[in-house]
């Protein structure tokens, strides 16, 4: 009981971090405030969640560096202090600074985040092994909740140091950068390994899940293998339609026929969409298997593109944008512990954060490809995005052969 026990703590560590640095998730809550009290353009706003997102994944993959050598808890402590810095820098812009935003909230809170995110994705996959798609499901599913518990929050705030609908925005950042830095840092405190006599008490890894190639790969070793590179190109494709989505949901919500109010809890639906997808195809692919998994996620995603493509109105808009949440919540729990069935838990930090940089290539490349080449246009937009929802089943079926392939060879 008492080994049973000890996983609970560090779970409850990983899960309050998650949750301070989730906000990656609720840039169109400030974008139209801020583009209003700053005069920015909306192009220039619009690319803030797309380069935050890109250091995102960057501070992933030097977080996932640092975490493999020094652990999650020092690791956190760095993740937690970027950002909470990120967020507090970004209360003193002016009208003039404005663009320094790029250094501030996307650069140094994007890495930040990148840095706490993979450290709790790791910890908790090594406190459930045997459960890699629970314990990954368990953090990332935290991270989204933060869109749930603190958009209302960062409105009330918003609302409270507004005149004449100008928001302060220095009082709210500087309020919401020591929150998550005091909550933060608490719950690194509570965050660690497990020992040895504690793993060889967990039970083994469901049959359906288990596809470790029985050693842990170097990251040399993991890029030289086709699943590597069908992962990689997986996260790539099947996180178009969201990214895509991100920077649209409320001002889109109210050209579809959503008051200002409804869109903005659409917004924060999507976080509860967001985390279920995350928590509940985590352990679904525990049982069901990560290709099949992936597949599933596919579909719905693609569901939710061809929905916005023939423009379903009000309420049908808001069951789009979950459905495409849902979609996108479930391959960022899956995909980590794909990377750790196939490549191992020891250097699984610096491997799924090199896979994760595909994230960051998908979220400047297809909004740069809708602003640039499609003009904005919605439907052509969305064309793309159901395109790009296809590619991962293709790339899950040649996974299925190569397992065959590995069956066979062993």
């Amino acid at each position: 009981m008492k080994s049973k026990r000890s996983a609970t703590v560090p779970i409850i560590g990983c899960i309050i971090i998650q949750i301070c640095v989730g906000i990656l998730y609720m840039w169109s809550v400030f974008k139209t405030p801020i583009i209003a009290s700053f005069d920015w353009s909306k192009e220039a706003a619009t690319m803030v969640s797309s380069y935050m997102l890109f250091a995102f994944v960057a501070g992933n993959l030097i977080g996932g560096f640092i975490n493999d050598k020094k652990g999650p808890r020092l690791t956190s402590v760095l993740g937690i202090t970027m950002f909470c810095l990120g967020v507090f820098l970004t209360a003193f812009l002016t009208k003039e600074t404005i663009n320094l935003m790029y250094l501030t909230y996307c650069v140094l809170g994007g890495l930040g985040s990148g840095f706490a995110y993979g450290a709790g994705i790791s910890c908790l996959q090594k406190w459930l092994p045997h459960r890699k798609g629970l314990a990954s499901g368990i953090a990332v599913s935290a991270f989204a909740f933060s869109t749930v518990i603190f958009t209302p929050v960062s409105n009330a705030l918003m609302d409270a140091h507004k005149v004449d609908g100008i928001v302060s925005f220095q009082p709210v950042f500087i309020t919401l950068a020591v929150v998550f830095f005091v909550a933060g840092i608490i719950g690194t405190f509570l965050v660690r390994l497990p020992d040895e006599e504690y793993l060889r008490q967990l039970p083994a890894a469901p049959a359906s899940a288990k596809v470790y190639t029985g050693k842990n790969c170097t990251l040399g070793q993991a890029m030289k293998t086709v699943p590597f590179w069908c992962i990689f190109l997986e996260i790539l494709f099947i996180n178009g339609t969201w990214t895509l989505s991100v920077p649209l949901i409320v001002d889109q919500g109210m050209r579809h026929g959503l008051t200002e109010a409804a869109a903005v809890l659409t917004l924060t639906i999507t976080g509860v969409f967001n985390a279920g997808g995350r928590l509940i195809m985590a352990t679904v692919s525990d049982k069901l298997g990560r290709t099949n998994t992936i597949i599933v996620l596919s579909v719905l995603t693609l569901i939710g593109a061809g929905l916005m493509i023939v423009g379903v109105p009000g309420f049908g808009f808001a069951v789009a944008i979950c459905i495409i949440a849902f979609g996108y919540g479930g391959p960022a729990s899956t995909n980590a512990a794909f990377t750790t069935d196939f490549f191992g838990p020891k250097n699984s930090g610096t491997n799924y954060g090199v896979a994760m940089l595909a994230l960051g290539i998908s979220s400047i490349l297809f909004n740069t490809i809708s602003a640039q080449f499609l003009k904005g246009d919605f439907t052509k937009t969305y064309i793309m995005a159901a395109i790009t929802a296809i590619i991962p089943v293709i790339l899950m079926l040649i996974i299925k052969n190569q397992l065959k392939k590995m069956k066979a060879e062993a």
